[in-house]
């Protein structure tokens, strides 16, 4: 079963000016976009070969691109948060013409990728108000579409015109528990739980 990840990185830019050294201030939070990258893909010795992730970036310049990485494409994935943002950095300078394997920019906005996913996975937006996970998942279950996306802000949230649309969209909230997690933590207790109920595919 193939697992989708779509953060929404409200701040974190969209060229190449930030330092590696200050990622939370010049890159607008991209230190919490590469934490997320790191735990929806990095395994021990290797990475998820079953996993998607969609970061859609809006911060300056010129919002929306959106970072995506396939977990069954990647060669070689970065196992740590510094080599992480270079990659980044180098995908986002804008003589770059080629990327690493399975990293790719998007020109679409967090609402284009989430429309992408529609038809294709069952969508879940991660929101502590929403119906536990435990109830949602279960080794019983039957999943109806080959994918399971899941949606989730960062530190600032996602926006009540995004949560409008994912109503509308009739995409229903997953409680992780009564707390609040940080991006990088909600992505790992997700992966953990999918792992209990599906056969991890590992590159």
């Amino acid at each position: 079963m193939k697992r989708v990840f779509i953060l929404k990185a409200t701040k974190a830019r969209t060229d190449d000016k930030f330092t590696i050294k200050d990622l939370p201030g010049s890159g607008g939070r991209m230190d919490l976009v590469c934490r997320c990258i790191l735990s929806a893909l990095l395994l021990s010795r290797t990475h998820r070969a079953d996993t998607i992730f969609y970061a859609v970036l809006e911060g300056p310049p010129k919002p929306s691109i959106t970072i995506g990485i396939e977990g069954e494409k990647i060669k070689v994935l970065p196992r740590d948060e510094l080599q992480t943002a270079l990659v980044l950095k180098e995908m986002l300078n804008p003589d770059r013409v080629t990327f690493p394997s399975g990293f790719e920019l998007i020109n679409k906005s967090f609402q284009e990728m989430v429309g992408e996913q529609l038809n294709k996975s069952e969508i879940y937006v991660l929101h502590k108000s929403g119906i536990d996970i435990n109830k949602t998942f279960t080794q019983s279950q039957k999943v109806k579409k080959p994918q399971i996306a899941f949606i989730l802000g960062d530190h600032t949230g996602l926006s009540p015109n995004d949560m409008e649309y994912l109503v509308e969209k009739s995409i229903k909230p997953l409680s992780l528990g009564n707390k609040e997690y940080i991006g990088s933590q909600c992505i790992f207790l997700v992966q953990e739980k999918m792992d209990r109920i599906f056969e991890p595919k590992i590159a």
